[in-house]
């Protein structure tokens, strides 16, 4: 049975369920089934009928036979948003309503290839449905009604009012699909659009009567053009009059479907995963994991068991339940769980049908590296090496692939070609019950005309593990050790560029052995973290040791951390330096952070204060409170205050103040600092985007790699759900920053801040857009003048509540509420409306008013204008014929 659903913005829930209880319900509807479209059918009975005595209004009559046959939708095409088993599909569609026989309502109509695009697998279904009679097959014809006799189990519902059409289909029935899958298909490369992001701030000191400014401008601009995203990078610094513009970046890019992977030409950074990473001038074409379902990007394990009987099987990870579902008799396999970090342990639970369990472990921890079974990566680069620190610029080809062999054994290579160098590199990745390990080998041969050739080794191993038990995880260890010729591409070129200076490089080297921990350790409900490097380079050069160690906690609603920061370039163990003279450098700051909301209330502001020391003797101590304002929290302030000691120095003291404003073409900042040194800092910031498309230019917030163009005209004022500070502009138009690529990002306006004679046919569209897109998701409006009447019998008398109200081409616009209140919306101004009730000669009768030519300055109530006005009458029986 197809059920259809029509409300008005306006809710009768309430209403509906009040009548309902007041009558007995009709004789039950008919079954629908599909036949060929009857554009006239005959009215059919009334559903329901309802006892008005037990309605007060205030002595006047009461009609509800608008309310006996519920809503009707009417014939023609529509464009709803579509539903299949819960899940939104990807913008809107057009389909055809056609009335069918014992229904008052037009009935959505479906083909074949409509069906399929909804996930439907027709082999399935015709396997399944062969040996029963009663399953209608799927033909070419459009199917108008019952869905069910065609597909058992199948329902539709439409809610007009939403424009939603909600269609379930049993899962027997549909394509086996990852979840968070979007079809290629639906993949919208977006609109042709120029854009300029800009970050701009200035800076002002003034002390001793002498003024200092420094400004930087940092600015994105580019192009949408056929699918190729333009975009070039660059900043401009001014100080002291002095100017200089510094280019960032350049590129082209485009999206490869078929090898899911993105071709880049211009300037881009090779991916460090597994070879160093390099800055280039040229082409690359390389593998993007979000074009993937979303729960089959990054590493997780294939769970594989044997269920005796329609079981249910339960996945947990730290006591959590992260995905469940039922399955068949017989061996079954899970191969799209969603990845979670590094991982924990998985809990299997299989529970048979008749209550037995089983529990299986499955080991899951990952590094970077590994990939599921049968997964693949793949990068490949070629250009200019275009480092800074390199005054050269040689030709470089890179290359790498990674591919899942098992379910938990992932094996990558790479190599790397450049002017008389070259390398490789072998590895593998693999899951164990005690972490996970990559082990890798990369060898390197590098031809000097002045050196000969060096060849050398680098091995790296990598380790991560999360014990959930203890609280304990180990983010990433790694361990790289390297022989003294060993050269990368970047120290090799570096080399040669010597080597051309005249400088002997006999003894110069890369690194000899990098360490690199991030360990973290649950302690009751804080978290202790420690995180550090020790690198240590051949050729006599000094060893690096940086670690910091962190400790955060809350009480009741205080926050607090405190940390322990120390570096050192020299020996590890503080020896003096004997061919210098000198001892290693070592610097240790010590962190204490105390934060605290002033109240309970979600714009409360937040004071809090911090204090470090250095092992110098310097101090410092600041308190701030910040928090927000406006009704939609688009303002926010800062107040500081701080005090700085030093053994070198006298004690100071500086006061600071800033106030920002978030808003729908950008986000704006004004600060001011004094110290009691006697200097003066004035701050100001500015950052924003200017988009051109089609529908005109726009001003927005600062963009996103991947962002939308909402073109709503009447709607200006309207805010952007879940977007802060993002509105219609006064042309209608938005742009909507930071929407995730090939996934479905839903989109919903919220009408409060638009006018009041304003409707939207539709507050929420979906799309899955694809990188760096701009895609235009267009809400049609109808603007309307809207119109609340105190309507009256010539005699005083209320008019009858529940009554039909009509213009004069017969089109309903509103209906008759309690003490003779009338909410009207359409072209009013002039009109003459007919209030019309009963159905007979002698039950009915109807009503005239007379809407005044001019709307503008009449008395306001509330959020609408108002008037009142007589209803004349207009003789007994229906004045005009109601609309169809």
């Amino acid at each position: 049975m197809i059920h259809v659903r029509r409300t008005t913005r306006f809710t009768r829930r309430p209403l509906a369920l009040a009548l309902a209880l007041l009558g007995p319900a009709a004789a039950d509807a008919a079954a629908i089934d599909p036949v060929s479209p009857d554009p006239a059918p005959e009215p059919a009975a009334p559903q329901a009928t309802f006892n008005s005595s037990f309605l007060h209004s205030s002595g006047g009559a009461v009609d509800l036979s608008r309310f006996e046959r519920g809503n009707v939708t009417l014939a023609g095409t529509y464009r709803p948003t579509v539903h299949v088993n819960g899940q939104p599909l990807p913008g809107s569609r057009s389909i055809a309503f056609r009335h069918v026989a014992n229904s008052e309502s037009a009935q959505p109509c479906f083909d074949r290839n409509m069906l399929v695009g909804f996930g439907l697998d027709t082999e399935k279904l015709r396997a399944a449905t062969e040996d029963a009679p009663a399953t209608r097959p799927l033909g070419d014809a459009a199917i108008c009604g019952n869905l069910g006799s065609h597909i058992p189990g199948a329902t539709v519902d439409f809610d007009e009012s939403e424009q939603v059409l909600r269609i379930t289909i049993p899962q027997a029935f549909m394509r086996s699909q990852a979840r968070g899958y979007v079809d290629p298909e639906f993949w919208e490369q977006g609109e042709n659009v120029a854009l300029l992001n800009y970050n701009a701030n200035t800076f002002q000191v003034r002390r001793d009567g002498q003024r200092s400014t420094r400004t930087y401008v940092g600015i994105q601009a580019g192009a949408n053009l056929g699918g190729w995203r333009l975009r070039q990078l660059g900043s401009l610094s001014i100080q002291s009059g002095r100017s200089q513009w510094q280019n960032t970046q350049m590129y082209a890019q485009h999206d490869l479907t078929a090898a899911r992977a993105q071709l880049t030409v211009g300037e881009s950074y090779t991916s460090g995963d597994i070879l160093d990473s390099v800055r280039i001038r040229g082409v690359s074409l390389v593998s993007d994991p979000r074009m993937l379902p979303a729960s089959q990007r990054g590493y997780a394990p294939v769970i594989r068991g044997v269920a005796e009987s329609n079981a249910q099987v339960t996945i947990r990870q730290n006591g959590y339940i992260i995905h469940s579902t039922s399955v068949a008799p017989g061996a079954f396999e899970i191969d799209d769980l969603y990845p979670t970090g590094f991982g924990s342990d998985l809990e299997v639970t299989i529970t048979e049908a008749d209550g037995r369990t089983k529990t299986i472990l499955v080991p899951y921890t990952s590094v970077p590296q590994m990939l599921r079974e049968g997964g693949s990566r793949f990068g490949v680069w070629a250009g200019q090496v275009d480092e800074t620190s390199v005054s050269e610029t040689p030709f470089i080809a890179q290359g790498t692939f990674q591919y899942g062999l098992t379910n938990t054994t992932t094996v990558y290579a790479g190599t790397t070609a450049s002017n008389s160098y070259w390398s490789g590199l072998l590895g593998a990745a693999v899951n164990t019950p005690i972490g996970a390990f990559a082990l890798d080998v990369t060898g390197s041969r590098a031809a000097f005309r002045r050196e000969g050739v060096r060849r050398g080794a680098s091995t790296r191993l990598r380790y991560t593990r999360s014990i959930a038990s203890t609280g304990t995880n180990f983010g990433v260890a790694a361990q790289r050790f390297s022989t003294r010729d060993y050269l990368g591409v970047a120290d090799a070129a570096r080399v040669r560029s010597l080597l051309r200076q005249g400088y002997d490089t006999t003894g110069v080297g890369g690194e000899r052995s990098r360490f690199d921990a991030n360990i973290g350790q649950t302690i009751g409900t804080g978290r202790l973290s420690l995180a550090g490097s020790l690198v240590d380079y051949w050729g006599g050069r000094s060893r690096g040791v940086n670690y910091t160690l962190a400790y955060g906690n809350s009480w009741r609603s205080i926050n607090y951390n405190v940390s322990v920061q120390r570096s050192r370039i020299g020996d590890l163990f503080g020896r003096d330096d004997r061919r210098g003279g000198r001892r290693p450098g070592t610097d240790t700051t010590v962190y204490l952070s105390l934060s605290v909301p002033l109240g309970t209330a979600v714009s409360a502001p937040n004071f809090g204060v911090t204090h470090n020391r250095g092992n110098d003797g310097d101090a410092s101590t600041q308190a701030t409170l910040n928090g927000r304002a406006g009704d939609h929290d688009d303002v926010s302030y800062t107040l500081a205050a701080s005090r700085s000691e030093s053994r070198r120095r006298p004690t100071s003291h500086s006061g600071s103040a800033s106030v920002g404003y978030r808003g729908f073409a950008g986000t704006y900042r004004a600060g001011a600092s004094r110290s009691s040194g006697g200097s003066t800092q004035y701050s100001l910031s500015a950052t924003g985007a200017v988009v051109a498309h089609r529908d005109g230019i726009t001003l927005a917030q600062e963009l996103g790699e991947t962002n939308a163009i909402i073109h709503a005209p009447g709607a200006a004022g309207a805010r952007i759900e879940s977007h802060a500070g993002a509105r219609i502009d006064r042309y209608g138009n938005a742009v909507v920053r930071s929407l995730m690529p090939y996934q479905l990002n839903t989109l919903s306006i919220d009408p409060i801040g638009a006018s009041h004679d304003v409707e939207l046919e539709s507050t929420s569209e979906s799309v899955a857009p694809r990188a760096g897109a701009f895609v235009r998701l267009e809400y049609n409006a109808t603007v309307a003048d809207s119109l609340l009447i105190l309507a009256t019998r010539p005699d005083g008398g209320p008019l009858p509540f529940g009554a039909s109200v009509y213009d004069d081409a017969g089109q309903p616009v509103g209906v008759v509420g309690q003490a003779s209140r009338i909410f009207a919306r359409g072209a009013l101004a002039g009109r003459q409306l007919t209030v019309s009730w009963g159905d007979g000669e002698s039950e009915g009768g109807s009503c005239r008013i007379l809407v005044p030519t001019e709307l503008e300055g009449l008395e306001t109530k509330g959020m609408h204008r108002s008037i009142k006005a007589a209803c004349v009458d207009s003789g007994p029986g229906l004045a005009m014929k109601k609309a169809a």
